[in-house]
């Protein structure tokens, strides 16, 4: 016997309907060998699954022979099956014409494709069809709806999802998608649902393997359970096993498989639908939480007026009652390598409870899973730095410093001390592991993400090489998500932060800045500022802000604070490319040179400001008259579409 047709039949899965046969045959099966299996074969009344640990073109004829010496039926491959995991065999129409029945007296006939045989599969095509824009094509797990036209890389995508995705006898993968493509149309796979038998919708678990969210940056699940009307259920990413406690694994940038999920299976529940949850919940996770009061699917009580609920991205620790960024935090997707402990800003004064309740749950995990945690912030303003021109805090003190004062004829004076300006509310959730600056400024996910949007957007590039241009866009969303994190960094194992985090380096974030569209007109953002600090912007003519400044194109919002700031913006980028969640931020060059209009008798409470460019000089009343007249008109706009 060949050792390694031993190693095959011990890693083979068990047939709940057959008994397995592995035969390891000499290249020549006359009679007398098939009649030596016949012999080798044990009683019963149970048909026979015959696997060959080589395959053998001949294995058909010989399971007939087989059938007929022992009166039993007989199914064998017609074709080279391909091993799966958890142990299956999978002969597909590329592999040949299938797993086939051989009954005694009986023509052969066509029994499944998979092993061991899945529920599900009569009701699937066995060959690749056309559905609008999209093809439906068979894998073992389950199906892969993928786009129309031919491309050769498409054979290598669906060699990995047969070799890496288990298959279940009870549950249909339905693989969305290809990396690097378009994003599906959502119709048509809303018709490939519908299509379905009622009765076995219940059973698909879509999993996103290309690009999951549309150009509003929705999730896909969000949308299709509002198109089909119907709750639509989301593997996080790549199932490894049959059932749906099973780890499910990181799709990467490129497709490859990477770290095992803690969060395995999402609900996304159409607009109106009945019952307590929000939506998207975690229908399925491997947490500990189960010591915690459970208040509905996925979320639990971390304290009396506290939850931790399960994301995509990790853990949320928040207020129990909903905060309206809630829609933005549950759509963070997974960090390729580490599990995500988020600590809710929204109420910025309940930010040490948070912070401290976190680090007690991450302390109670088994030390494997704590080693690997890394605890973080999401909160509703946007913690870059931006701020109000030249009155942000530096980010290596926790104290305010002077704006820069460099145009002839401004005040020498320095902002009181603060703690910094936040721009306009948006949930960004933040990981407090930071990378390293300089042309690998941004971890494997923002370098992914980066080149994801160079390669949808190729007007994007750059003058540089290509790599240079995703380095810098990296460094870029590395500022969208922020870099104030002070927490433990290793999970709760450290109660404070080591200091200062490390920066995206100013020169790449400027180049990467400055390959984003530019935005020209009035935008907005809201700040807390004290008297003095109203008094210093007041006696200023120009301010230089060091930071990224971040602003709004629909205004300050309802964003917290006493004071909004009007900027007419001449050389603001526009981040939409990037993140499609927030279509109206505009960040502003460090370095941005902003001249401190007068203030308008009707609103003295607002400090207007006009972006200068880079040639621009602050004396120009007739352009000051045109940017405040035109910052006033937007505000009150703002206002007025904020109060209905």
């Amino acid at each position: 016997m060949d050792p390694r047709a031993l190693t095959f039949t011990a890693h083979l899965a068990p047939d709940p309907e057959c008994t397995v046969v592995v035969a390891d045959l000499p290249d020549r099966a006359d009679d007398g060998i098939i009649e030596l299996l016949a012999l080798a074969v044990p009683a019963g009344p149970d048909d026979l699954r015959l696997v060959f640990g080589r395959p053998r073109r001949e294995a058909v004829p010989i399971a007939r022979r087989l059938a007929e010496r022992l009166g039993r039926t007989v199914i064998t491959t017609a074709g080279h099956p391909l091993l799966t995991p958890g142990g299956g065999l999978f002969v597909g129409p590329q592999q040949g014409r299938g797993w086939v029945r051989c009954a005694p007296g009986a023509p052969e006939v066509w029994d499944s494709s998979v092993f061991p045989k899945p529920l599900w599969e009569s009701v699937l095509p066995a060959a690749p069809r056309s559905l609008g824009r999209i093809v439906v094509e068979t894998v073992p797990s389950g199906v892969w709806l993928r786009p129309a036209e031919e491309n050769r890389a498409w054979q290598s995508h669906w060699t990995r999802l047969a070799r890496t995705m288990a298959v279940s006898a009870d549950l249909i993968t339905v693989v969305i998608g290809v990396p690097g493509s378009d994003v599906l149309p959502v119709a048509d796979v809303a018709r490939f649902w519908q299509d379905l038998p009622p009765v076995l919708r219940p059973a698909v678990r879509f999993m996103c393997y290309g690009p999951a969210r549309l150009n509003g940056g929705r999730h896909f699940g969000d949308v299709l359970a509002q198109g089909t009307g119907e709750p639509v259920r989301f593997l996080s990413g790549l199932p490894q096993g049959t059932g749906d406690g099973d780890d499910v694994l990181v799709v990467g940038a490129d497709g490859a498989p990477g770290r095992p999920l803690r969060a395995g299976e999402f609900v996304h529940l159409p607009p109106g639908y009945p019952g307590p949850s929000s939506s998207p919940f975690a229908a399925v996770h491997r947490w500990p939480l189960a010591g915690l009061p459970q208040v509905r699917p996925g979320t639990h009580r971390l304290d009396d007026d506290v939850v931790v609920e399960v994301i995509r991205g990790g853990l949320w620790v928040r207020l129990a009652q909903e905060p309206e960024h809630a829609v933005q935090v549950r759509s963070t997707d997974p960090d390729p390598e580490y599990e995500r402990v988020l600590c809710d800003a929204g109420r910025t004064e309940e930010l040490p409870r948070l912070r401290r309740l976190a680090r007690q749950l991450v302390r109670s995990f088994p030390p494997d899973l704590r080693h690997s945690v890394r605890l973080g912030v999401c909160r509703p303003t946007d913690p870059s730095g931006g701020g109000a021109p030249a009155a942000e805090a530096p980010r290596s003190s926790a104290a305010s410093s002077p704006a820069r004062i460099k145009e002839p004829g401004a005040t020498a004076g320095r902002p009181p001390a603060s703690g910094g300006l936040r721009p306009a509310p948006r949930p960004v959730p933040t990981a407090e592991t930071r990378p390293p600056t300089g042309e690998h400024a941004g971890h494997t996910g923002l370098m992914s993400v980066a080149a994801e949007a160079l390669r949808r957007h190729p007007g994007l590039s750059g003058p540089g090489p290509r790599t240079g241009t995703v380095a810098a866009l990296a460094a870029v969303l590395r500022t969208l998500a922020g870099d104030d994190m002070s927490d433990a960094r290793g999970g709760a194992g450290n109660d404070e932060g080591d200091g200062r985090p490390e920066q995206p380096d100013d020169a790449l974030l400027r180049e990467g800045l400055r390959i984003l569209p530019v935005h020209r007109g009035p935008t907005g953002l809201r700040a807390t500022l004290d008297a003095s600090m109203r008094r210093w912007y007041a006696g200023q003519l120009v301010v230089t802000d060091p930071t990224a400044c971040e602003a709004s194109t629909l205004g300050p919002a309802d964003a917290p604070g006493n004071t909004d700031f009007l900027i007419w913006s001449v050389n603001g980028r526009r981040t939409d490319l990037l993140d499609p969640l927030r279509p109206d931020r505009v960040l502003f060059l460090p370095g941005s040179r902003f001249r401190v209009l007068p203030p308008d008798p009707a609103a003295p409470e607002v400090v207007m400001m006009r972006e200068l460019s880079s040639d621009g000089t602050p004396d120009d009343p007739a352009l000051d008259d045109r940017a405040a007249r035109e910052l006033i008109r937007a505000w009150r706009n703002w206002s007025a579409h904020a109060s209905t």
